[in-house]
């Protein structure tokens, strides 16, 4: 079969030619990211690996030097950023005059010291009220991130700082979302407690790699229990997450969507779910032993 590059209508982009001179060196990792840049002129490793679905920032920021190193890229002097200022903290008699105008301060601070089980110290309040008024999150949020936060045993301002700029990366914004975010939680850990179950290995010992990667079976992949179970089996007695992530991502990449599907495609392919048995669902009834002895004899002609 032949093939010729159809007409462009406009919607391209410069490649310069170094990236072409690369192609023999360069990692598939490294051309993603390079195309990435050349088409959003973005280089912060963060987005790019959320943007490019990585398996970590670190990767991202591999194939950036990858790429200064290469001359496609220059590494920025420190002095040469552009820094936004930071607003300073608010004082202690700002916060005095605010509680006195907007009562869902006051209403923070007794959530936080339910949530801390102990009073907040004047930093702490300080930093609380900051990520209301001056960082903007939603009071409802901050309030139901606390309490999510106490139920897992994390009980201070910087897991609360954290655990929210990741809820803004997940598109969390209103009371509304974090609730639909608390249940996308809970069910991610019940998943990972299902996976860990299947592998043998205590829900503590996953680590965040391993998180993201099982959230991936089910969110990105959309496979279920049973797929997942499927995948352990055909891994066989040493699986881990990383190799069953290795079968779902290629069953995923073939588009195999059923159990049916994915053991038909090992029978016809030097897989590792060519061994496989499958049974019937149910009996197909027929005995090749009933009236063996009434059957005439077949013997094996002599030339």
């Amino acid at each position: 079969m032949d093939f010729k590059l159809k007409a462009q209508s406009g919607d391209s982009i410069a490649v310069p030619r170094l990236i072409f001179s690369r192609l023999d060196s360069a990692d598939e990792i490294s051309i993603r990211v390079a195309l990435y840049i050349l088409a959003t002129n973005v280089t912060d490793p963060e987005q790019i690996a959320r943007d490019l679905k990585l398996r970590s920032t670190r990767t991202a920021e591999s194939a950036l030097l990858w790429w200064a190193g290469a001359g496609l890229l220059e590494q920025v002097k420190p002095d040469a950023i552009v820094t936004e200022s930071t607003p300073a903290p608010l004082t202690w008699s700002e916060i005095a005059a605010a509680t006195r105008t907007d009562p869902m301060i006051a209403n923070l601070m007794e959530c936080a010291q339910n949530a801390f089980g102990r009073p907040l110290s004047r930093t702490e309040m300080q930093k609380l009220v900051r990520l209301y008024l001056q960082d903007g999150f939603d009071p409802e949020v901050i309030m139901l991130c606390l309490t999510y936060l106490a139920a897992n045993e994390k009980r201070t301002i910087g897991a609360l700082t954290h655990e929210l700029k990741s809820w803004q990366n997940e598109g969390v914004a209103t009371g509304e979302d974090a609730d639909r975010h608390l249940q996308k939680l809970a069910l991610r850990r019940q998943r990972e407690a299902f996976v860990c179950q299947l592998l043998k290995m205590e829900t503590s010992a996953l680590t965040l790699g391993e998180k993201k990667a099982i959230a991936r079976w089910y969110e990105e992949f959309g496979y279920d229990d049973t797929m997942v179970s499927e995948a352990v089996l055909q891994g066989g007695a040493n699986s881990d997450v990383w190799y069953v992530n290795g079968i779902l991502r290629k069953w995923n990449g073939k588009g195999l969507r059923t159990i049916h599907e994915v053991r038909g495609y090992g029978s016809n392919d030097n897989s590792i779910s060519r061994n496989i048995r499958v049974d019937r669902a149910q009996p197909s009834g027929n005995d090749f032993l009933k009236n063996a002895m009434e059957r005439p004899r077949r013997l094996k002609r002599k030339d």
